[in-house]
C-alpha cells in the first residue's frame, strides 16, 4: 500500500531542480530601478506634452512634437531595457551600455542646445551654454555612468546573465526533446 507521504516521481526531468539558481544581484536591481525612474519620467513627459500641446506650441522654443517623440523613444528603450535586465536576457548588458551612454549624451546635448537658461551669476559664456545646476548634473551623470560600468563588469553580474542564457538553452533543448 502506498502511504500518503510517498513521493510520486514524474518521468519528466525538472529543469528547475537541475539548473543553477539565478539570483539577481542587487546592483542589477538598482540599475533596473534607475532605468524605471527615467522611463516613468519620459512617459510623464509624453503625457504632459500631449495635454499641454497648445500651450507648448504657442511658446517660442521647443516643439511639442520633439518632446513627445523623444519621450516615446526613451520610454520604449527603457521598457525593453528593464525587461531585459529583469529577465537576465543575454543582450541586456550591451543594451544597458548603449542606452546609458546615449541617454547621457542626449541629456547634455538637450540641455546645452535646447533648454532655456535663466540668468545667473555665471559669466556670459557659461550662461549661454550650461544650465545653472550643471555641476550637480555633471556629477550625477558621472556617478551613474561609473555605477553602470562597475555593475556590468562585476563577475556576479556577468554570471547572472550567463546562467540565464544557459537556463534558456536547457529549456529549449528540453522542449525540443518532448516534441
Amino acid at each position: 500500500m502506498d502511504s500518503p507521504n510517498t513521493n510520486i516521481e514524474s518521468n519528466e526531468p525538472h529543469l528547475a531542480q537541475n539548473a543553477p539558481i539565478n539570483n539577481r544581484p542587487w546592483s542589477v536591481t538598482l540599475l533596473a530601478v534607475g532605468v524605471l525612474i527615467i522611463t516613468v519620467l519620459n512617459l510623464i513627459r509624453v503625457g504632459l506634452s500631449i495635454r499641454y500641446w497648445s500651450f507648448l506650441s504657442s511658446r517660442s522654443g521647443i516643439a511639442p512634437l520633439y518632446l513627445v517623440l523623444t519621450g516615446l523613444i526613451w520610454s520604449a528603450a527603457g521598457l525593453s531595457l528593464i525587461w531585459g535586465l529583469w529577465k537576465a536576457k543575454k543582450w541586456a548588458p550591451k543594451l544597458m551600455q548603449a542606452v546609458g551612454l546615449t541617454y547621457a549624451l542626449y541629456y547634455w546635448l538637450d540641455h546645452i542646445f535646447l533648454m532655456d537658461h535663466p540668468v545667473s551669476g555665471a559669466s556670459v559664456a557659461f550662461r549661454a551654454v550650461l544650465p545653472i545646476n550643471w555641476r550637480f548634473s555633471a556629477g550625477v551623470t558621472v556617478v551613474c555612468l561609473i555605477f553602470m560600468a562597475w555593475t556590468l563588469s562585476q563577475a556576479k553580474v556577468k554570471s547572472y546573465f550567463k546562467v540565464a542564457e544557459i537556463e534558456t538553452d536547457l529549456s529549449q533543448i528540453h522542449n525540443s526533446e518532448h516534441r
